[in-house]
């Protein structure tokens, strides 16, 4: 097909041979000139969109591949000389300038309709020039990377995996202990920084060693797990919980004195009363908590604001358990049943 772009594109090479070297390119690709006019439409974009070139050439159909209505592919958009500003518009973030060719654009998208599950596309628009240098046509040129989004795709899931399984308790899906002490590392800075104060609650399950004994490690594994899923439950969204070790959780809530924090907590050890366990024999077995406050202050580590709510909690303990206890000074007070 003898045309003005076939022509501009080079003087020296017959149209015949420019249908001829497009056509030849491995990779999707179509032309168009300076009127959108498809003026070339190769065997390998004919195969991947199912639309042979005998259809296509002629028309400003283009968009027909990738789009379900017309709108500008980005050849369009580089015959315009609108691309810098509607390239935005229409292909958001995905887009690039090229690294290697001037005036050129690379982007990525996925397109549902191509191929049976539809496709990862990179795709590349570039003017064509005369040796005037004035603009003639445009070619976009299309690879299939859709192996390579899968690749990346399992790899960012493997990452994500791997980030959980480094910060998560797997048995009751609440934060271990290693992201516990970063967190709370992060609280103490921002009190000292913003005196944005918060509470540390240590929560602790009664006779759970007992539990365990009686009626085995399986079924104390679905306690704790029931009990990580209720506490997540009742927690504020700005709250987090951490499995510490064995039956023992801690709790961090940012910016609440301790009256505020001691609510909370009241809440969720009245919740725990509620519950109730099954046993493999079908015997209901209820459990309760111990729990201990502590309040940060001027003077507090990460380690003395612990040794504090864990002294709490066993005062809490030794006042007969089932209860919530705070620490002020030496001395701990307002000892109190969640029953309350």
């Amino acid at each position: 097909m003898l045309n003005a772009l076939g022509q501009n594109v080079s003087a020296t090479i017959d149209a015949g041979s420019v249908d001829a070297l497009i056509d030849s390119i491995a990779i999707p690709a179509f032309v168009i000139d300076r009127g959108h006019v498809i003026t070339h439409w190769n065997k390998a974009l004919a195969k991947t969109a199912c639309l042979p070139s005998e259809i296509m050439i002629g028309t400003n159909h283009q968009w027909r591949p990738f789009y379900g209505e017309p709108r500008p592919t980005m050849a369009d958009l580089i015959i315009d000389g609108t691309i810098e500003g509607a390239v935005e518009h229409f292909y958001g973030g995905k887009y690039k300038p090229s690294d290697v060719l001037d005036g050129a654009y690379v982007a990525e998208d996925f397109f549902p309709d191509i191929g049976i599950e539809g496709e990862w596309l990179s795709f590349t628009a570039a003017p064509i020039r005369n040796q005037e240098g004035n603009l003639v046509g445009a070619i976009e040129t299309l690879v299939m990377i859709s192996d390579r989004k899968k690749a990346e795709m399992e790899l960012i899931e493997r990452e994500k995996r791997y980030r959980e399984l480094s910060t998560i308790d797997s048995l009751t899906q609440l934060y271990n202990l290693r992201q516990f002490h970063l967190e709370l590392a992060k609280e103490l800075e921002r009190f000292r920084r913003y005196q944005q104060g918060f509470s540390l609650c240590m929560l602790d399950l009664d006779h759970f060693k007992r539990l365990n004994d009686n009626h085995g490690h399986l079924f104390g594994d679905k306690v704790l797990e029931g009990v990580g899923k209720l506490i997540s439950t009742y927690l504020r969204s700005v709250d987090n919980a951490y499995r510490y070790g064995g039956e023992e959780f801690v709790i961090l809530m940012p910016q609440v004195d301790e009256t505020k924090a001691q609510i909370g907590i009241q809440r969720i050890c009245k919740e725990l009363n509620d519950l109730t366990f099954e046993t493999d024999a079908g015997e209901q077995i209820q459990i309760t908590a111990s729990a201990g406050l502590a309040v940060v202050s001027e003077s507090d580590t990460d380690k003395t604001l612990l040794a504090k709510a864990d002294e709490a909690m066993y005062e809490a303990k030794a006042k007969g358990r089932n209860r919530i206890q705070i620490w002020s000074g030496s001395e701990t007070l307002n000892g109190e049943s969640p029953s309350h």
